[in-house]
């Protein structure tokens, strides 16, 4: 077990969690932060466990993304921008 292993099980891992779960946890984190008057700074610290899930549920997004176009085309840029004519 390594030093990252010890950390991700102190401050739990939300990797082995179903999407399901993660969805239902923080929904009920959020409820918690609406509904919480800030004593102790405890709206900072859900507000940092609400922010640790969003990290794990983008990551998985962008996996399940990357799964499904596993060669994405590639972005072309014009001379004047993105979105401008060529017309010169």
């Amino acid at each position: 077990m390594g030093i990252f292993d010890g950390i991700r099980s102190a401050f739990g891992d939300l990797s082995v969690k179903s999407d399901k779960d993660l969805e239902e946890e923080r929904e009920a984190l959020r409820q918690r932060y609406v509904s919480h008057k800030n004593v102790d700074n405890e709206l900072q610290r859900i507000e940092n466990e609400m922010h640790r899930y969003d990290v794990e549920m983008v990551r998985r997004a962008n996996e399940a993304y990357d799964r499904e176009n596993p060669n994405p085309p590639k972005r072309v840029h014009r001379e004047h921008g993105r979105y401008l004519p060529n017309d010169d």
